[in-house]
């Protein structure tokens, strides 16, 4: 953290009341880390680096959060992020990797042009060379995979004119037509559609995909519309916690970085829950919304949806030495009710939604900022029109040289209205949003804003008395 008090013309700004200290600790114990869609695992490229051991120019390496790295020929070197690129140095050759980080195989150039790629060949840190022989063979597993990868291709043979590309300017993701009931839908997820205003469906061959009527799953990510009877849809399975098990095969179809090329990736079932289905293969920009297959029916047992990284321990708040990813589908089958959308009322709640999010981040960031300075906020930091006028008028009542009294005011004056800022939208949105998946998002929403109230009443208590 920074703790040096800055500096504005000459002047040290007065830093809020000595509660604001603590603001440090409040980040740490407050971690705002809202859930990753599938569709941006960009977000998330250290966390993804950092765990497990990667092979590059044949060589398996394992990436520090320093910025260094170490490979099992003793090599050493540094990386980091430049812009949308990731860029390792290996003695005097820099190479240069397009992100998102892509664990099946992320492309990379030299200097002088030649290409290279990165890939994930395990899931923890520990040493190739120290890695125990068997664990290395493993000829059952290896004749395991290569059987599921061929019962994935042939899915995607007997089911191609039923996988479909999302695409628009502002994004990318996957769906499929399903068989539902007594009909054909098909299905992404909401966060798909919400995020990409312009939409369209697109099959295999480039035939469009034009649905009918809309709705959104009530409790889960899911998002679908009616189609015409016809063609070969995917068979959902029923009663997944009965029907599948921890452990049993699994492939996903994707949209591998939203580029319109369909592919699978193979692994296994890790959790089944009452409406979630949890698996260990990652997921990757473009996946959201595809299928989740249980490859020994031919089912299709969830909807590829999120993952999270867990960086600090629930429990103990501590940080963690190495992120632990989870991903996470919702399942089909356990849907019980669908609620019809109506897409005037659908982009309204959906922009409400995304003011409120942002102003949340905006406000962490306010908090973060004030735990670094001492409680001083260094001119310009803060963008956010909604509470930069009011930083403006704080710092400038300090730069007068006021009175204890009147600093004391002003600084009551600003916690006051930054307590009101973190309430008031979500108390507007709380009467406005209808749709369930907004509902949840507020919900959560919610929680973070209410920790931060919770923070600034006893700043306000502090100043007050």
């Amino acid at each position: 953290m920074r703790f040096n008090t800055p500096i504005v013309m000459g002047r040290a700004i007065a830093p809020l009341p000595a509660i604001f200290l603590a603001l440090g600790l409040f980040a740490a114990g407050f971690v705002y880390m809202p859930r990753v869609r599938a569709d941006q695992s960009q977000q998330d490229t250290i966390s993804l680096l950092t765990t497990g051991q990667w092979t590059l120019q044949d060589i398996p390496r394992t990436f520090n959060q320093d910025g260094t790295y170490s490979s099992r020929d003793a090599a050493k070197g540094t990386w980091k992020i430049d812009g949308n690129a990731l860029e390792i140095t290996l003695g005097r050759m820099v190479l240069r990797f397009n992100l998102p980080l892509n664990p099946d195989g992320t492309s990379g150039v030299s200097q002088g042009g030649k290409e290279r790629t990165l890939a994930r060949v395990s899931a923890d840190n520990t040493p190739t060379e120290h890695k125990p022989t068997a664990s290395r063979a493993r000829p059952a597993t290896t004749v395991e995979y290569v059987g599921a990868q061929q019962s994935a291709a042939r899915f995607v043979q007997t089911y191609h004119d039923s996988l479909v590309f999302v695409t628009g300017t502002e994004g990318a993701g996957s769906g499929f037509v399903a068989a539902m009931g007594n009909g054909n839908f098909l299905v992404t997820n909401v966060h798909v559609v919400a995020g990409i205003p312009d939409a369209a469906f697109k099959k295999l061959d480039g035939a469009t995909v034009k649905g009918g009527a809309p709705s959104m799953a009530v409790g889960e990510d899911i998002f679908c519309m009616a189609l015409p009877a016809g063609g070969t849809p995917l068979p959902i399975m029923q009663g997944v916690d009965s029907n599948a098990a921890i452990g049993d095969a699994r492939a996903g179809l994707r949209n591998a970085d939203g580029q319109g090329v369909i592919n699978t990736i193979v692994g296994k079932i890790v959790g089944i829950g009452p409406n979630l289905v949890e698996v260990d293969a990652p997921f990757v920009p473009g996946n959201s919304g595809s299928p989740i297959i249980h490859l020994k029916t031919g089912k299709v047992i969830g909807v590829a949806t999120y993952y999270v990284t867990n960086q600090y321990d629930l429990t103990t708040k501590q940080k963690l030495t190495r992120p632990v990813i989870r991903r996470f589908g919702y399942r089909l089958d356990n849907v019980n009710q669908w609620q019809p959308v109506n897409w005037a009322a659908f982009w309204r709640q959906r922009d409400q939604m995304e003011s409120i999010e942002k102003l949340t981040a905006d406000l962490y960031d306010l908090f973060v900022d004030l735990g670094d300075n001492k409680g001083a906020v260094p001119p310009g930091l803060q963008a956010n029109p909604i509470f930069r006028e009011q930083i403006g008028y704080w710092t400038e009542v300090n730069a007068r040289r006021p009175t204890p009294a009147d600093r004391k005011v002003a600084a009551a004056n600003l916690i006051s209205f930054l307590k009101t800022t973190c309430e008031s939208d979500v108390a507007i949105a709380r009467r406005q949003i209808t749709y369930d998946y907004f509902q949840r998002k507020l919900a959560e929403q919610e929680q973070y804003r209410d920790a931060m109230a919770k923070a600034f009443d006893e700043m306000l208590n502090g100043v007050r008395y």
